[in-house]
C-alpha cells in the first residue's frame, strides 16, 4: 500500500514540474563584466562577451612598459565578476635563484663551492629524506656547513 501511495505522489509531482529544456538562445545577458587591476593598483571594469579569454581582454587593453603580461595564462576563460591582476615586471638585475628541490646535478654545480660530489650528495639527501622544507635544511647535507651556507643562501630557493 505504501508503495502505491509513493507512486501516486511522484506521479502528481511530475505533472507540476516544468520539464521543458532551457535554450541557450534564451539567455538574457550575453555580456560579462571583468575588472582589470594594473600594477599601480588602479582598476578598470571591462564589458566583454560571454566565454571571452584573458587573452581577448589583454588584446584590447593598453598596458605600459612596467606591466608583465607574460606570466598570465591567456587561455583562461573568464566569467562574470572575475578580477585580472596584472603584475609589474621584475628588475632584470635580479639574479635567478636555483631551486634546491628541483635542480639537477649540472645546475647545482653552477653554485659557488658546489662540485659534482656535493651536488650528488644534495640530490641523494633529497631522494632519501624528501624535499627541503627550508633553505637552511641544506646544511644537513654532508659537506655544507655554515660558511658555505652563507655563500649560498641568497642564490638558492625551494
Amino acid at each position: 500500500m505504501k508503495q502505491l501511495l509513493i507512486f501516486f505522489v511522484f506521479l502528481a509531482c511530475a505533472f507540476w514540474i516544468d520539464l521543458t529544456p532551457l535554450s541557450i538562445h534564451e539567455a538574457e545577458n550575453d555580456d560579462i563584466q571583468v575588472t582589470v587591476r594594473s600594477p599601480d593598483g588602479s582598476e578598470k571594469t571591462i564589458v566583454t562577451g560571454m566565454y571571452s579569454t584573458v587573452g581577448d581582454v589583454l588584446e584590447n587593453l593598453d598596458t605600459d612598459e612596467e606591466t608583465d603580461t607574460s606570466v598570465i595564462n591567456p587561455l583562461t576563460v573568464l566569467k562574470d565578476g572575475d578580477l585580472i591582476s596584472l603584475p609589474a615586471k621584475k628588475e632584470e638585475t635580479e639574479q635567478q635563484r636555483i631551486s634546491i628541490n628541483t635542480a639537477d646535478e649540472a645546475l647545482l654545480c653552477t653554485l659557488p663551492g658546489i662540485g659534482k660530489s656535493t651536488a650528488k650528495r644534495i640530490i641523494a639527501w633529497r631522494e632519501e629524506n624528501g624535499l627541503f622544507q627550508e633553505i637552511s635544511d641544506i646544511m644537513r647535507v654532508s659537506g655544507i656547513g655554515e660558511k658555505k651556507y652563507e655563500k649560498l643562501k641568497d642564490l638558492i630557493c625551494l
